[in-house]
């Protein structure tokens, strides 16, 4: 008999991130499951007020504020979120008014009738059970954690939920520590990387993923080099034209890519820019399908010296290291994203900053120092084939899943334990 998962996750919230684990999670299950067939529902269809957050959300990073700025913005927007959702929502009995409004959350499990649900946020998780409740199905619902940041936030923690999925051992021992939460009920299984799912669930990524030749076939002289630089700017501003340039002054031999995400006044600037400095390997970009992006993380893990610079943006940090690469991020301000800097400085293979000039500095230094980027390279390619073993990760998700799908109890593998080694 096919049993039917939901994986439940945000469109709106952020740069598709949330959805795209989703997806990423939803593929490795379909692959690894037997007789399961998985599907990705956005949660805003199911709870609009989701989506009337996510826009609050994208305008508050929009506007580019100081980074101290985002932080109190995007707690306020928590708070004034969580005052609105439906009052008691892990009571049991749940009060007569959330049982109304998660109606059209009940009737859609009454008729889908799914025998599992995997929110990808913690709110996601919480609002599910209780409509599943409503619906009077026994159907469990699995908490799964894309971003250990979100721990951090009152409206994403449920300790009354009966599993949990983590990334690594630090967040299942925060949550036991700090919060109470069962031990039995918190799993570590790992980080599921974008690259290990790409051709299945991203655009642009058929054939050849992670093949650095498809980038030297569109510009030798970018394969040419062997130091190689990747600047990101995802709702960046002229901060991060000043670093292009003074990079470039700095280092005439590193090729440069310039991505402007969603910019194309950017992008088009750093190409005169690059242009009038006599560059010779360089490629700017104002957009890039995901699989065709993963293709220029493999271009700086073929290098001996690469760096990739970017905001602290938990999902391309851990995308980056995977494939090896030194990351220096200028802080977001985001608080689920406070985490990434303290991280990479923990394990050598990067930092964080508060101001870009700061970060500036040390790549230049980073850049002209022959030693210093090849050995944070190899720093970060023992964390990968350490804590973002990504086989290690689909093994022990799809395990997990399938224990609370057949009722048994879960088991967290000591002998493989998501911590560097």
């Amino acid at each position: 008999m096919t049993r039917s998962v939901q994986v439940i996750s945000m469109r709106t919230w952020g740069e598709l991130g949330n959805l795209l684990a989703g997806r990423t999670l939803a593929a490795t299950l379909a692959a690894g499951l037997d007789d399961a067939e998985v599907t990705v529902v956005e949660a805003e269809t199911l709870f609009p007020q989701f989506a009337e957050a996510g826009a609050a959300i994208r305008e508050l990073v929009a506007a580019r504020l100081p980074a101290d700025e985002v932080w109190a913005g995007y707690l306020r927007l928590m708070t004034d979120f969580t005052d609105r959702l439906p009052a008691g929502l892990d009571d049991d009995p749940l009060p007569a008014a959330t049982v109304d409004r998660l109606a059209p959350v009940a009737d859609h499990f009454a008729q889908t009738k799914p025998d599992l649900v995997i929110g990808t946020k913690g709110v996601i998780s919480r609002l599910s059970h209780a409509a599943l409740r409503i619906a009077d199905l026994p159907t469990p619902v699995v908490n799964y954690v894309t971003n250990e940041g979100l721990l951090r936030l009152p409206v994403h923690r449920a300790p009354h939920l009966p599993v949990h999925l983590v990334q690594f051992d630090r967040a299942r021992d925060y949550l036991v520590r700090e919060h109470g939460y069962r031990p039995e009920r918190v799993v570590p299984v790992g980080r599921l990387l974008a690259q290990a799912q790409a051709a299945q669930v991203f655009e642009g990524a058929a054939a050849g993923i992670g093949d650095a030749d498809a980038v030297g076939a569109a510009d030798p002289a970018l394969t040419a080099a062997g130091t190689r630089i990747l600047i990101l700017s995802n709702r960046g501003g002229r901060e991060y034209l000043a670093a292009l340039e003074r990079i470039a002054r700095a280092h005439p031999e590193a090729a440069l890519v310039f991505i402007a995400y969603n910019n194309p006044a950017l992008a088009a600037e750093a190409a005169e820019l690059l242009t009038a400095l006599g560059r010779s390997a360089w490629q700017t970009f104002d957009r890039l399908a995901q699989g065709d992006y993963l293709r220029y993380l493999a271009w700086l893990h073929a290098a001996d010296a690469p760096l990739f610079i970017s905001k602290t943006g938990p999902n391309s940090m851990l995308e980056g290291l995977y494939f090896g690469i030194p990351q220096l991020l200028v802080r977001s301000g985001l608080p689920m994203e406070e985490w990434v800097g303290p991280f990479l400085a923990e394990h050598g293979v990067g930092r964080g900053f508060d101001r870009m000039e700061e970060l500036v500095e040390v790549a230049v230094r980073w850049v002209g120092d022959p030693d210093e980027l090849p050995r944070r390279r190899r720093r970060a390619m023992a964390l990968a084939r350490t804590l973002l073993d990504p086989d290690r990760a689909r093994r022990q998700t799809v395990a997990a899943v399938a224990a609370v799908l057949d009722g048994v109890p879960l088991r967290i593998d000591e002998e493989e334990m998501c911590s560097p080694e």
